[in-house]
């Protein structure tokens, strides 16, 4: 069946009465038929295209069916399809390759190993498992407004669900520290302004906890460079402050790289852009390595932690653990970024970026605060008063008319002009093209962003 054969009205009757919707209550479901996705646009039932200026979730980085990533695909399918990961692919050792010696620099940086896996929150889950056993110790800090995937309990449920035989006690089988219970502890979001007083009241209270809780029993902590889901970039010294405070206490550091790898903040990954050559223990990484092409996280392990779990036991494993298609996608993806300098593209259009950005705060009264770097930047809306125009702001609990919130009337106005842009938490619109995005694409990606704030200014600043 071709796209011009899709009967759009049946496929909604099928999507309505069969599929398990996310986000909207059936009373609330916009059905929005895609027809195809192609380049920076995509195509929707009926032929209108919106130039996708938010790379759908801060994910499809090269955009829309990259021409040498799914030339990778279509080669990797004449002679694959699923391979366990018991036996070993030439995909999968050319992606690891590419990651840890191309991008990385291993053997001479910090890196040591990647494991790839099927999703950002399995990376997560994963990172998690491997903090705990290598320490021996249960706890896991989380920031507040961070966000790092949605399975809440599989890693709970006992059974084969990660345990180790380590290199020094084979007769022994080690479950994964804390799993039977959630031993999860939250520390604060850091401050929303790059806050002057020094030490910052954010890890004044992250120490805090962290003496509450004893740092014997802390494993790890988990930290976005730049919030995904909460669209917050953190002062550079909170993010150097933090790990050092995990560093003198002897805690790991777990990078959650799923949105900022791999270019998005104008270097391969997040961490490089905090202040003080800080190398995390253990990266999650997704979304980025192969443009969201296919289904992908990973994790990737200093060289300590790496050769440790390459000397063990560890009975842990998922049916689509580097799947060659996925492997084959990153190849394609890695090999396409190289060559085009596209990390070096997208730190110097990202500045250009974020200067338009600051023009239309000049402009709109709305806008209290544009930050970010690369291509991904957040613009905070903001009333008449200077404060959230939503006063739950990221601590929101998704209530009452949604389709009234500054996000969303954003994005309705932005799609009424053909642009695929609008934000997660009520207030904060992401501004995050692909990278592949080209100036007049920008041109009208931002056209259509001050169109939609003329009528947040209407709304309230009137």
């Amino acid at each position: 069946m071709g796209a011009s054969d899709i009967d759009w009205g049946e496929i909604e009757r099928w999507d309505r009465s069969y599929y398990l919707h996310n986000v909207q209550a059936q009373s609330e479901y916009a059905f929005t038929g895609v027809e195809r996705a192609d380049g920076n646009y995509l195509v929707l039932a009926g032929g209108a295209r919106l130039l996708d200026f938010q790379s759908q979730l801060i994910s499809d980085s090269m955009g829309h069916r990259h021409p040498r990533v799914h030339a990778e695909i279509a080669r990797a399918m004449e002679r694959y399809g699923h391979v366990f990961f018991g036996m070993a692919t030439d995909y999968r050792a050319r992606a690891a390759k590419l990651v840890l010696e191309d991008v990385l620099g291993a053997p001479a940086s910090w890196a040591g190993r990647i494991r790839i896996l099927a999703s950002g929150t399995e990376g997560v889950e994963v990172a998690m498992a491997m903090a705990r056993l290598f320490t021996g110790r249960p706890v896991i800090l989380t920031q507040v407004a961070s966000y790092h995937g949605l399975v809440p309990g599989a890693t709970q449920l006992r059974g084969y669900r990660g345990n180790i035989t380590p290199d020094d006690r084979r007769d022994a089988v080690l479950d994964v520290p804390g799993v039977a219970g959630s031993n999860v502890v939250t520390v604060p979001q850091p401050e929303f302004f790059d806050d002057l007083r020094d030490p910052l009241p954010s890890l004044l209270e992250t120490e805090r906890i962290i003496l509450a809780t004893g740092p014997e029993n802390i494993a790890a902590i988990i930290t976005e460079t730049m919030f995904g889901a909460g669209g917050l970039l953190p002062p550079d010294r909170y993010n150097r402050g933090l790990v050092e405070l995990a560093r003198r206490h002897g805690i790991l550091w777990i990078a959650d790289e799923v949105l900022t790898g791999f270019g998005r903040l104008g270097e391969w990954f997040g961490y490089e852009t905090v202040p003080g050559g800080l190398t995390p223990d253990l990266m999650v990484v997704g979304k980025g390595i192969n443009g969201c092409a296919l289904p992908v996280g990973g994790v990737v392990t200093n060289v300590e932690i790496g050769e440790w779990f390459d000397r063990a036991r560890w009975w842990s494993g998922s049916t689509h653990d580097a799947h060659p298609l996925v492997c084959a996608s990153i190849v394609g993806n890695i090999e396409a970024m190289l060559e085009a300098d596209m990390v070096a593209r997208v730190r110097t259009r990202g500045v250009e970026l974020g200067r338009r950005l600051a023009e239309l705060a000049a402009r709109h009264p709305s806008i209290g605060r544009s930050s970010g770097r690369g291509f991904y930047w957040a613009v905070d809306l903001v009333g008449a008063d200077r404060q959230p125009i939503v006063a739950e702001d990221r601590a929101t609990g998704f209530l009452g008319d949604l389709s009234a919130t500054p996000n969303n009337v954003v994005a309705a106005e932005c799609a009424k002009r053909g642009v695929f842009l609008g934000g997660f938490v009520p207030n904060t619109i992401k501004v995050a093209p692909p990278f592949t995005v080209t100036d007049a694409e920008i041109e009208v990606g931002l056209a259509a962003f001050d169109a939609a704030l003329d009528e947040v200014d209407r709304r309230w600043h009137a």
